[in-house]
């Protein structure tokens, strides 16, 4: 008996001390060199949202603290990431904050204001490679950080966020896309189903809060009839309540690729083509190159020089052939490159190219591009009838140029209507012979150009996608017709609108008598939505707050500052004890009673004041001096803060709740800016 008692507690003890010299054996040691130095350093795991994080350069525990690869950073949390060779800094920057870290310095430059970093740990080289502290970066940027000793990991969590709206995108010629916005930055997890087709999307930390109650049934769940392929239905719901998780659903009509970009403050899905061959094919009687896609896709094409070569860009593509290089040679062709295309400056980083080039022969007479499109093939057709005398290219800074070759000087008369989105060129055919037929550009500006003959003239028309400026660059009369085209969002691109959601937090404002809404919370749905149609616009926009937080009146006043923004917005809510008292009232500090201002604010007031009761047909409460309103006196550009309604009238309450006026108000609001920058 005494034997076997002493064989169970030997084999017990040997039981025991297996997670007891498991938990003492600590993390992986790693050789690194740094400062010249190999050392041995311990490997960090790293969770984000509870997910295992992998990196081709593993966290390090270093001085007692983190560092990650400032790739990490842009891969992970969304930022974007560059690298000054000469100073050895790298940056870090989001919509809202623009981090500067130094290697080797224990100083930071947060939105241009220099502070010391915490632990005074700061970036290192390390195997050649820019690392980063962990847990001051991540707080930095709004992240919430932990650490779990006992398996040596690093936490990093998004901040809990609603999902505010989920719609379609809709582009001519091109397959629809799903955008899902949300209060802030968020994680997902996607899956594709089969039997039937269906595209899920769980988003943790999240709640479902949809604006628009209209498009909620009573359960609270989102659905949208959708009907456009591939997409027949849309659902979103509140999937789990702690763990906070929204569920999007999609129902397709097929099997397709898709692609998914999470930006600040929103998800969108792309659907992809998938280009899937390219032939040399004889259609009526010409040659023709064809290329084979699964779905129809849009399109650019890019006149290229030194060498001479044609450039076509299939956009939400994906290559799915094996050569890159195509023995196709023709008249004009000597030979067809294919590649997966890494996004440049013409395009955003995310987007899925195809790029097709048409490498030319060298010859005198350079050959015309004509453009068809059948069912879900592009065929191309290069030769010398046609078209001619005529060229369309896109430049290398998003511009385009269209050209008229004339045989000698000559008149001509240009048009623009704005409401069709059409612009006619009109001159004498005997001073050029142009032909007639159709280049279908098919980018995202233009669509095509028609050229004609009606009588004695050529008659050039050009058919656009969205509003331009355009600028003709020939002389009155000339012998070649030269005008330049841009997008006319790019206008305001020069532009920063700081928009400021009055209230947050502990504060929270005046109270609906009615609905019980806060001003603070009414007052961040304004602001989100017109940073969303600024930015439509074109405009750089700064968000003093995005989420229910509380911001001290002089730190908002600092952010905008520090921004060097063009324009300061701050929007709220009046309340009277005279429930009849209603209307929109605009509030301003004039530049001799602020020591910051250079620049008269009336004019700006005014304007945006105007444009509101334009918009919404309010009553005019007037435009109002206070001097004592921080945020519009210690702010150095122009700025106003907007009383867009008393929600103690009731009437008046129910109307600044709806969709409808919201819409107007905002839409008052752009016009304004627009009008006071265009009067400069």
């Amino acid at each position: 008996m005494k034997r076997l008692i002493s064989v169970i507690l030997t084999m017990l003890m040997f039981f025991l001390l297996i997670p007891l010299s498991y938990a003492k054996q600590g993390p992986e040691l790693v050789d690194v060199t740094v400062d010249g130095k190999v050392i041995k350093v311990k490997k960090i795991n790293i969770l984000i949202n509870g997910e295992p994080i992998q990196s081709d350069v593993p966290p390090i525990l270093y001085n007692s603290r983190t560092l990650v690869p400032v790739r990490f950073v842009a891969n992970y949390l969304n930022a974007d990431i560059s690298w000054n060779q000469e100073k050895y800094e790298a940056t870090i920057k989001t919509q809202e904050k623009e981090i500067i870290l130094k290697i080797n310095s224990s100083d930071v430059i947060i939105n241009g204001k220099v502070e010391k970093l915490p632990y005074n740990v700061p970036a290192k080289l390390i195997n050649d490679r820019t690392m980063v502290p962990l847990r001051f970066v991540s707080e930095a940027l709004g992240f919430d950080v932990g650490w779990i000793p006992e398996t040596w990991t690093g936490t990093i969590d998004y901040k809990k966020q609603d999902v505010t709206n989920v719609s379609i995108v809709e582009n001519e010629g091109r397959l629809p896309k799903i955008r899902i916005e949300t209060t802030g930055l968020v994680s997902y997890k996607d899956i594709f189903l089969e039997d039937p087709y269906r595209l899920v999307i769980d988003i943790p930390r999240s709640n479902l809060n949809i604006e628009n109650k209209e498009i909620i049934d009573s359960r609270g769940i989102l659905k949208l009839d959708v009907q456009k392929y591939p997409i027949k239905e849309i659902r979103a719901s509140q999937f789990s309540i702690n763990p906070d998780v929204t569920r999007v659903v999609i129902e397709l009509d097929r099997d397709i690729s898709y692609n998914v970009n999470v930006s600040d403050k929103q998800i969108q899905i792309d659907f992809t083509n998938k280009v899937s061959n390219i032939k040399l094919e004889t259609i009526e009687g010409k040659k023709g190159i064809v290329i084979y896609n699964t779905n129809r896709p849009d399109y650019n094409i890019i006149r290229l020089y030194e060498p001479d070569r044609i450039v076509v860009d299939l956009l939400d593509s994906l290559l799915e052939m094996n050569d890159n290089k195509l023995g196709i040679e023709t008249e004009f062709i000597k030979g067809i490159r294919t590649s997966q295309f890494k996004p440049d400056s013409l395009y955003n980083e995310h987007d899925k190219i195809v790029r097709v080039v048409l490498d030319l022969k060298e010859k005198e007479i350079k050959p015309h591009l004509t453009t068809r499109v059948e069912d879900n093939k592009i065929i191309l057709f290069l030769d010398d009838d046609g078209l001619k005398n005529i060229d369309f290219e896109k430049l290398e800074d998003g511009s385009r140029l269209l050209k008229i070759k004339a045989d000698k000087r000559m008149n001509y008369h240009v048009k623009y209507d704005e409401d069709g989105k059409v612009m006619t060129i009109k001159f004498l055919k005997k001073y050029a012979n142009l032909g007639n037929g159709i280049i279908e550009i098919r980018d995202e500006l233009i669509d095509y150009i028609k050229v004609e003959s009606i009588g004695d003239y050529n008659k050039v028309s050009m058919k656009v996608k969205k509003d331009i400026l355009y600028d003709i660059l020939s002389s009155v009369k000339d012998d070649e017709i030269k005008i330049k085209f841009n997008d006319k969002v790019k206008k305001y691109s020069d532009k920063l609108i700081v928009i400021d959601a009055g209230h947050g937090g502990k504060d929270p404002g005046t109270i609906c008598p009615i609905t019980k809404i806060k001003e603070k919370d009414l007052a961040l749905k304004y602001a989100l939505s017109l940073e969303k149609r600024l930015r439509e616009l074109g405009f750089k926009t700064l968000l003093i707050r995005n989420r229910d937080e509380y911001i001290d009146l002089y730190d908002r006043a600092e952010k905008a500052n520090r921004s060097n923004g063009d324009a300061f917005i701050s929007i709220h809510f009046n309340a009277h004890d005279d429930k009849d008292i209603s209307g929109i009232q605009t509030l301003y500090c004039p530049s001799y009673l602020s020591d910051v201002k250079t620049e008269d604010n009336y004019p700006f007031a005014e304007t945006i004041h105007e444009e509101l009761l334009k918009a919404t047909g309010a009553v005019d409460r007037g435009i109002k001096r206070r001097p004592k309103l921080v945020v519009v006196r210690e702010t150095k550009m122009v700025a106003v803060l907007l009383e867009l309604g008393f929600v103690t009238n009731p009437n008046e309450e129910k109307r600044i709740i709806t969709q409808e006026y919201k819409d107007k108000a905002i839409q008052g609001i752009v016009n304004g800016i627009i009008r006071y920058f265009e009067s400069k």
